[in-house]
């Protein structure tokens, strides 16, 4: 077998040291580029799942101030038809101030919630952003160290 190797310009003892080398290699690799990569990538993951999560809550505080827009009109309206009933020009004035006073709090509550579903958006953005660039410059720095310990 040796002869064989031999005549093909085969060392085993060199082979088997490069096997080695290689082994050490992965090992090492592994554990400085493998490991690190996929908690970043989890870690990014974990929070986008948050983002989503809290871009679900303001979405639900949409909804709740919806119905409290609707349950502020519906009373504003009760109270306009008791006003209205009473006939006198004081309660048609005191109907249109309530219904005022109604739409403006169910809007700022809407514009509120938009806000923060849209500031939630834009952070969850720019963190996506931020950590792909991170990424790539690890990436690039990882095969110019390749490349410059060849």
């Amino acid at each position: 077998m040796q002869e064989i190797l031999g005549a093909f310009g085969v060392d085993w003892r060199l082979v088997s040291v490069q096997i080695f080398n290689f082994l050490i290699l992965i090992g090492v690799l592994w554990y400085f580029l493998y490991t690190p990569v996929l908690r970043i990538i989890s870690e990014r993951e974990q929070k986008l799942k948050k983002g989503v999560e809290d871009a679900d809550k303001a979405a639900e505080a949409l909804k709740e101030a919806d119905a409290e827009k609707t349950t502020i009109l519906k009373e504003a309206h009760v109270e306009a038809s008791h006003i209205v009933e009473r006939g006198t020009r004081h309660a048609e004035d005191k109907e249109k101030e309530i219904i005022a006073e109604a739409q403006a709090k169910a809007a700022r509550e809407i514009e509120r919630a938009k806000e923060n579903a849209e500031e939630l958006k834009a952070r969850a953005l720019k963190e996506s952003e931020a950590e792909i660039a991170r990424m790539a410059i690890l990436a690039a720095e990882k095969v110019l160290q390749k490349e410059l310990s060849q």
